[in-house]
């Protein structure tokens, strides 16, 4: 009898010991699986989050892309800033008083403007008339002035009058020399090689101060005097 009491004594101790095994062993997967799962949420949520900011990067992106095109059109709308280029058309209107006719010619964009806005344009228009080509005084240049102003296409007239030009040629005397310049009395037209001390004191006295000639006749007229 006691004998099979210790027996029953012995399958229960292994009973349990294989309950409380399986127990243990139960806790413990669902501890892994518990840290398995938090892991996994984890990561899901750091994903989510690095995708989410990105997009939100990327958004805020796109905005101030917009924001700063939309600047850069509205400054330039309103100042109107805008400035010529290479490929901008150069278009000059010519009207001449004299004839009471308007040629058009299409011509390269002096590089000298290019990067110039309107204002910038027309002071250097106003500079060139304060230092003509010698070619643009004998014809008559009196006015250059904008029609027109844009990045594609730049229109100027300019107006001719060749009455204004009452005198193409001045003599003077330089370093002893008779000199001939252009109307302008900038641009030398011919060093003579006549000598002012082989003139009267008249003609000396009125090639100090210079002497205006009208034009070619009138010069040759008057060289012709002074070398004989």
């Amino acid at each position: 009898m006691s004998r099979k009491i210790s027996y029953v004594w012995i399958a229960l101790g292994i009973v349990l010991t294989v309950i409380v095994g399986d127990f243990i062993s139960y806790r413990m997967v669902l501890n892994k699986m518990d840290s398995m799962q938090t892991d996994y949420e984890q990561r899901v949520s750091e994903l989510v989050e690095v995708d989410v900011t990105k997009q939100l990067e990327n958004k805020a992106e796109e905005v101030v892309e917009r924001i700063v095109e939309n600047n850069t059109e509205s400054v330039t709308a309103s100042t109107g800033k805008e400035t010529l280029n290479v490929n901008t058309v150069y278009q000059v209107q010519k009207y001449d008083v004299q004839k009471d006719t308007t040629a058009t010619d299409y011509e390269t964009l002096p590089q000298d403007l290019v990067g110039f806005t309107r204002e910038q344009a027309d002071t250097y228009f106003k500079e060139y008339m304060n230092r003509l080509p010698v070619e643009e005084y004998l014809d008559g240049l009196q006015s250059i002035g904008i029609v027109s102003f844009s990045a594609e296409r730049l229109v100027v007239k300019r107006i001719y009058d060749s009455s204004k030009v009452e005198y193409r040629f001045y003599l003077i005397a330089v370093d002893g020399e008779v000199v001939v310049y252009y109307g302008d009395k900038k641009t030398v037209y011919e060093y003579t090689g006549i000598e002012t001390k082989n003139l009267s004191k008249e003609e000396r006295t009125m090639l100090k101060k210079g002497l205006e000639v009208k034009d070619e006749q009138e010069l040759y007229g008057i060289l012709e005097n002074y070398s004989s």
